[in-house]
């Protein structure tokens, strides 16, 4: 049987080894020490230092109680502290409660307060509470605990008194005592009383914006958007340069799916206060999730010469740049980054594809092996393969792939198919099919892979061998969207089976309805059946989502021309050859039907 606590803990009695003890003892021993001292140490004065200025605090301290380590009291902590280590928080929280009280000792109070809130046994934490405002009058942290057990306790005067006593002791510190009332009541399940004891706090402080503002981070908290937004245009109206403000205002519009005033206030509040960087960047960002990306660029543009030392703000700054394609500004910022240690992996990774696009690709590969870490390591070895292969170095690409499968085993599936893609592409089949039966085999469940296989092998003529990995696929996974259209496609192309293809495809469209491809599929499997105005109606919507896709481009105009719509077949076909004038796949259409645009 093990120990009890009790019996532990004077087993333990005074041979200690502090070292190795719970980090309430280190605490004893520094008592013990202070209980030795007689009195101020003062090296400071006689070395001629002036001390330290500590801001005037609203509440009188009480004065240090000197008290020996007796065996009662470190007999308390040290039940306490191990009651509390062997997760006996009840005993835990009495002994605290104890030392508290012999010792005055507001540690102590602050853990016996704790433990009582976790256990939600709030009388108790109502007396350890008020022996922790006691002893440490101006914490911020007790007079916040002790509002909320006020509360919870239904005593909402003193819950008040309590908050009061806080912002006072917030200001002497020159900070927002107002929005830690709120921050401490945003949690309360009594979400209305933790609100009227929030409205109480500003009226007693109504000449006091902050108190207002106060209450609406706490009725944001509380997702009461209305009057958030109702209490923050007051706000904004009595202190219109107030950046904070502003920031929540927006975010209350989102909430409420008002992203376009949104941006229309933080576009105005920009114009007001152009040094603002906390109004520009919070502008910035909704614009990105708002996919105006120019328009953030923008914005980013100028932080960056606002705060050009920010890498937060650089960063953002040069990952835009890039999805822009703005390549020689990304370029410049990512240089930067390289000097920034904690960035020199990320800036590495996305210069190298930078470099890769403008062509330097010696530069690019050498970037991308510069690259550290874990997970960037393996996608920059996986970019670095595809341009060596590119170059035709197909087996220095493997090499690289296989040592960085070997380092990093958890993503050997990842490696796996990108290895086989590159073979795929730029080597030998028989290669790429053996490759697949060593990935198989030490991911014989692996979708993906699998999948994979089934459309490489349907490339090379082996439709049953398709099928085969696909139904493999589908017994795993019955919803496998991209499995389901790949078969059912693939039926319908070769015009077999077709109750099953529309079956399939129809099951993958049901999954996944607004996809341009399995949109396609069902128009193409409508089309074997048949039926050519259902046909046309699925690929034109195919193709008004896929932002002019060649392949889908053909099936339609193929529909069209069968159905006798020869000019409207001619404009799909010459549409998509402007976005893509090489396509095969127009030609072929076009050689197959025998005719020209």
């Amino acid at each position: 049987m093990a120990p009890s606590i009790i019996s532990e803990a004077k087993t333990i009695g005074y041979s200690i080894n502090v070292s190795k003890m719970y980090p309430l003892v280190a605490l004893l021993a520094l008592l013990s020490a202070q209980g030795c001292q007689t009195f101020p140490s003062s090296d400071a004065a006689a070395a001629g230092v002036e001390p330290i200025a500590t801001p005037a605090l609203p509440f009188e301290e009480p004065e240090p109680v000197r008290r020996e380590l007796d065996e009662d009291l470190v007999y308390s902590y040290l039940v306490g502290e191990i009651a509390a280590h062997r997760g006996e928080l009840r005993l835990s929280q009495t002994h605290y409660q104890h030392a508290a009280i012999l010792a005055r000792d507001a540690y102590a109070a602050e853990r016996a307060t704790r433990i009582a809130l976790h256990l939600a046994d709030y009388q108790a934490g109502l007396a350890s509470v008020r022996r922790w405002v006691e002893l440490a009058p101006n914490d911020a942290t007790a007079r916040q605990l002790a509002a909320v057990l006020f509360l919870r306790n239904e005593q909402p005067e003193l819950a008040g008194e309590q908050l009061d006593a806080l912002v006072k002791i917030a200001d002497a510190r020159n900070a927002d005592g107002f929005l830690q009332a709120a921050s401490a009541l945003s949690v309360e399940k009594d979400r209305a009383g933790a609100e009227r004891l929030m409205q109480g706090l500003h009226e007693r402080h109504a000449d006091d914006v902050r108190s207002l503002y106060g209450l609406a981070v706490l009725e944001t908290a509380h997702r009461r958007f209305a009057e958030a937004e109702s209490r923050l245009r007051g706000v904004i109206e009595r202190k219109p340069a107030w950046e904070q403000p502003r920031v929540l205002y927006s975010r209350v519009l989102v909430a409420q799916n008002r992203r376009t005033e949104a941006l229309a206030f933080l576009d105005d509040s920009v114009d007001r206060y152009p040094e603002s960087v906390l109004l520009r960047t919070t502008y910035a960002r909704l614009l990105v999730d708002a996919s105006d990306y120019p328009v953030a660029l923008k914005q980013f543009r100028e932080l960056h010469r606002l705060a050009p030392d920010d890498d937060e703000l650089t960063f953002g700054f040069a990952m835009l740049a890039t999805q822009q394609e703005r390549w020689d500004e990304a370029r410049g910022l990512w240089q930067g980054l390289r000097g920034n240690p904690e960035r020199r992996d990320e800036a590495s990774y996305y210069l190298a594809q930078i470099e890769e696009q403008a062509g330097n690709e010696d530069t690019a590969i050498g970037l991308f092996r510069t690259v550290s870490g874990n997970e960037l390591k393996v996608d920059a070895t996986m970019r670095m393969a595809q341009v060596l292969a590119r170059r035709g170095d197909l087996a220095q690409a493997r090499e690289a792939l296989q040592q960085v499968r070997i380092a990093h085993p958890g993503r050997a599936d990842d490696l796996y198919i990108a290895e086989t893609q590159l073979i795929q592409k730029y080597g030998d089949s028989e290669d790429a099919l053996a490759l697949y039966e060593d990935a198989l085999a030490a991911f014989p469940d692996h979708h993906d892979l699998r999948y994979n296989r089934a459309l490489y092998v349907v490339e090379l003529g082996d439709f049953e061998w398709m099928e085969r990995d696909l139904q493999h696929v589908l017994e795993l996974e019955p919803d496998h969207v991209d499995a389901l259209n790949a078969l059912g496609y693939t039926l319908a192309d070769r015009n077999e089976r077709l109750d099953e293809a529309f079956t399939l495809v129809a099951r993958a469209l049901k999954l996944r309805p607004d996809s341009p491809a399995i949109l396609d599929s069902m128009g193409w499997v409508l089309y074997r059946q048949g039926d050519l105005a259902e046909a046309a109606g699925y690929l034109r919507r195919a193709l008004d989502l896929s932002e002019k896709d060649d392949e889908i481009a053909a099936h339609l105009g193929e529909v069209l021309w069968i159905s006798g719509r020869y000019d409207d077949a001619r404009a799909v076909w010459r549409e998509a050859l402007l976005h893509h004038p090489e396509s095969d796949k127009i030609r072929s259409v076009l050689e197959r039907l025998q005719t020209e645009l």
